[in-house]
């Protein structure tokens, strides 16, 4: 990449991104985790109403708070798997990051996350104002549980396992240009 046309692309941050390389995946890096951070919270509220929505399916409050959290989590959610994808398929595949099996593993994985998301509820409360419930009373609570444990697993994995890697073959990117 020349640094000229680097420069010009937003950040996750919204910060223009460094010249450098290794900042720059850095930055990216850091950017990623800082959406984990707010993702994990969500997660948790999520996976609250859903336990309360096991326990009392016909909860109401319970089903739009599940409803609304969703809404905010895929708010984010395609912007920052995009991201994702970029430096996990693109750059950590161009640098030998991350190996076939595991990059096979991680589409598997965005798949699984499609397919799961393509049963979920179609709404906005931008839209309608606030999410609607169907009117059979709510979504299943497996649904939201389903939902919220795929989340936490792809956070915790990439934080845990993908992330390092990535790390280190930006290290190692750093010292061979040395």
């Amino acid at each position: 990449m020349e640094a000229e046309s680097i420069t010009t692309v937003a950040s996750p941050c919204a910060q223009p991104l460094p010249e450098n390389e290794v900042p720059m995946i850095n930055t990216i890096a850091m950017c990623l985790g800082n959406d984990h951070r707010k993702l994990n919270e969500r997660i948790m509220r999520l996976a609250l109403a859903a336990a309360r929505l096991a326990r009392d399916p016909d909860d109401v409050a319970s089903n739009r708070h599940a409803a609304e959290t969703w809404d905010e989590i895929q708010r984010d959610l395609w912007p920052h798997l995009q991201i994702e994808d970029s430096l996990l398929f693109s750059w950590g595949r161009a640098r030998h990051a991350l190996s076939e099996p595991v990059l096979d593993e991680l589409k598997t994985e965005r798949e699984d996350l499609r397919n799961l998301i393509a049963t979920l509820p179609k709404m906005s409360s931008e839209a309608a104002g606030e999410p609607q419930p169907p009117t059979d009373g709510g979504y299943p609570a497996q649904t939201w549980i389903a939902l919220a444990r795929t989340l936490d697993s792809h956070v915790e994995r990439f934080d845990r396992e993908i992330l390092p890697l990535i790390l280190r073959a930006l290290f190692n990117t750093r010292v061979s240009k040395s």
